[in-house]
């Protein structure tokens, strides 16, 4: 109960400072992950404002992704969890193992895990406050990333940001 709370809380968090923006924008990385940060800054954003800035991480991530021989089965994966995010599904197991899969696809096979510093957070208001701070440091470092072309690192950063915010803080202790 207190890590889906936390899953929860930290998604709403996510979603408040989504905005509309110009087509032209939707097809550019840096501004997308701009737009997943303004909702990070935003004390008590709405639900629906964090399904849009999860659904913005992974757009941004398919954006950057370089050409690989696995580069269809990324977009597939990833494509699949965005259209569930966009119908309110972010939490469900299918998009979660979807999620999981094309991580490892990005970071050379690593498996995805809960920081261990969010892992030694005692109360869950202190946990939320540590999980948007790694938010933040994902999204930086996946910007600089972006900006010196290494596009599997800022995929796997924005990849391993929209997996923090759907797992339950407690799913991992």
């Amino acid at each position: 109960m207190k890590n889906s709370l936390i899953a929860v809380s930290l998604g709403i968090a996510l979603l408040a400072a989504a905005v509309p923006v110009a087509a032209s924008e939707q097809a550019n990385p840096e501004a997308l992950i701009g737009r997943v940060r303004a909702v990070l800054q935003t004390p008590r954003p709405p639900e629906h404002g964090i399904a849009k800035a999860l659904g913005d991480a992974l757009d941004a991530a398919l954006l950057v992704l370089p050409k690989a021989g696995y580069e269809a089965e990324f977009r597939s994966l990833v494509g699949g969890a965005r259209q569930a995010v966009e119908g309110g599904e972010m939490l469900s197991d299918g998009v979660y193992r979807d999620l999981l899969k094309s991580y490892r696809l990005v970071s050379g096979g690593k498996d995805w895990t809960v920081p261990a510093e969010l892992k030694a957070a005692g109360e869950p208001g202190k946990g939320i406050e540590l999980a948007v701070k790694i938010c933040n440091r994902l999204l930086d470092s996946a910007l600089a990333a972006c900006k010196a072309g290494r596009g599997e690192a800022a995929a796997s950063d924005l990849i391993g940001l929209v997996l923090l915010v759907v797992t339950p803080i407690e799913a991992g202790r």
